[in-house]
């Protein structure tokens, strides 16, 4: 829809001239307020709006819906998420007319459809100057900040979502709305049973989760385009909603559709109704799956989650399947589909040393007694050299291969080695070497994957390889000696919280 700039406030009784850049709102009158020429200001409905779509009733609907997430009487602001699409800009309309607190429009333009996605950007810029609200707005390159491997939309999430979270973290935001409906909750849910995810998936779309909340779930598309159109509120389209090679594009288009004209007009609310079910036993299989990850959880350096081989065989195979989307859950991961988390399933029972690969960062190692989570961007990125370190003072620390040693000379009458914590005859100094370097290897039983990043530590003619070495007193003297007390520290990747030094140390009995 083309905008005239003017001053004042202008009638028209037809519809100004199409721009193929906007969406036409209906044929009734259209009332435009400008005071900056260029800009979108706030339009007057039309004179016979039905009661579904009156202020009172939609008013009545937001509130109940606001209280139930909790955002309806809060004093922080929230952060609105809008694309410039109908069902965004529906929110934002709603927020804006039906709520009273503080809002922060937060637009990224992500580079993808060229000047489509500029002009939107300015669209929305618009319709936040004409309701007076702040926008935050950036854009960026998505295709060339994808990461190795990640497709363009699961980039173009992870970057809208990290551009979403910053914008309320620094405004201090209650959360962050978007704008997903009951149509998408239900392609969701075909799009999951398509691809064969569990439990999890079928649930369509949780409405909240974290700082993001979805106050549009019980609205469908159809309804909110009409509600637009009845208060001539304008919206952008996505030419890439209907470019079928997307999965999701031929669900919305064709197979919903076809469902709908040649089984069942009302198979969308059935959907619904079987997702809201699902979330009964996804609470239950999420219980489960913690139960089952701190049970099964094993420290293991440079892994981002790793587990007792001999614990995850005593579970029979759902549990087992259970465990595993549950691990990917925790650390971030894909969903895995039916068939591969059965694939997975068939190699923990296999024998042997084994490899899976759950996506292009993330592989699954099963070396024994370990089954590990480990990205090998993490272990390509180091150098395994071996390197010296002079012990020159009377405490200190060095660093080999992300690892972390803290030193102290000490007196003691014996000498010990144990996971962390090694007490050796003093010594000038100390000689690392990769594990795969060393003539220890075939001493210690350590997972192969890392071998090249896993320590064997020389201190004159002792030796002492940290986390997988032999536990125990080495040697007992008549009286205290000389000796060095050293503590190794490995880096935290599994999430957990991280001490002073930004590195997870191991527990052990000698420490």
């Amino acid at each position: 829809m083309r905008f005239i700039p003017a001053v004042s406030l202008v009638r028209f009784q037809s519809p100004p001239p199409i721009d193929d850049d906007y969406r036409r709102s209906g044929d009734s009158a259209f009332f435009y307020v400008r005071e900056v020429p260029g800009r979108i200001m706030k339009r007057g409905p039309r004179n016979d709006i039905p009661f579904e779509y009156s202020i009172p009733r939609l008013k009545k609907e937001f509130e109940t819906i606001g209280k139930s997430q909790g955002w309806w009487d809060i004093d922080s602001p929230i952060v609105l998420a809008v694309s410039g699409g109908s069902d965004s800009v529906a929110m934002l309309w709603m927020f804006a007319e039906l709520w009273k607190g503080k809002l922060i429009i937060a637009h990224l333009e992500h580079g993808i459809r060229g000047s489509e996605s500029r002009k939107d950007a300015i669209f929305v810029s618009e319709m936040a100057a004409s309701f007076g609200l702040p926008l935050v707005s950036e854009s960026r390159d998505v295709p060339g900040l994808l990461r190795k491997g990640e497709s363009l939309e699961d980039g173009a999430r992870r970057i809208r979502y990290k551009f979403l979270e910053n914008t309320r973290a620094s405004a201090g935001g209650w959360g962050i709305a978007v704008a997903h409906t009951s149509d998408d909750a239900a392609e969701t849910f075909l799009h999951n049973l398509i691809r064969g995810s569990g439990v999890r998936g079928l649930t369509g779309i949780q409405e909240k989760r974290g700082f993001i909340f979805r106050p549009l779930l019980s609205f469908s598309r159809d309804f909110l385009r009409r509600m637009l159109n009845t208060y001539n509120i304008p919206w952008r389209e996505d030419s890439t909603n209907t470019d079928t090679a997307y999965l999701r594009n031929r669900i919305r288009k064709s197979l919903l559709p076809f469902l709908e004209s040649r089984f069942n007009p009302g198979v969308k609310e059935h959907i619904l109704g079987t997702a809201a079910d699902m979330t009964y036993y996804r609470q239950k299989e999420e219980m489960l799956q913690d139960s089952l990850f701190s049970a099964a959880e094993r420290k293991v350096p440079f892994s981002s989650y790793s587990c007792g081989l001999d614990v995850i065989r005593k579970l029979g195979d759902a549990e087992m399947s259970v465990f595993f989307r549950g691990v990917g859950r925790k650390i971030g991961l894909r969903t895995l589909s039916r068939e591969r988390t059965q694939s997975l399933v068939r190699l923990a029972r296999s024998s042997g040393s084994w490899c899976f690969q759950w996506q292009r960062e993330m592989f699954v190692f099963c070396s024994s007694p370990f089954v590990s989570w480990v990205d090998p961007d993490i272990l390509n990125r180091l150098d395994h050299s071996g390197a010296c370190f002079p012990l020159e003072g009377e405490r200190g620390k060095f660093a080999w291969n992300k690892w972390i040693f803290f030193w102290e000379k000490r007196e003691t009458a014996f000498h010990s080695v144990g996971p962390v914590h090694a007490i050796l005859p003093e010594c000038g100094s100390v000689r690392v070497f990769a594990l795969s370097d060393s003539n220890l290897r075939e001493k210690f039983i350590a997972p192969s994957w890392g071998n090249d990043v896993f320590p064997a530590l020389f201190i004159g003619d002792h030796e002492w390889v940290p986390f997988w070495g032999k536990q125990g007193r080495t040697g007992i003297q008549k009286k205290n000696t000389a000796a060095v007390h050293l503590r190794a520290a490995f880096p935290n990747l599994g999430g957990e919280k991280m001490n002073d030094h930004g590195i997870q140390s191991c527990r052990s009995s000698d420490s």
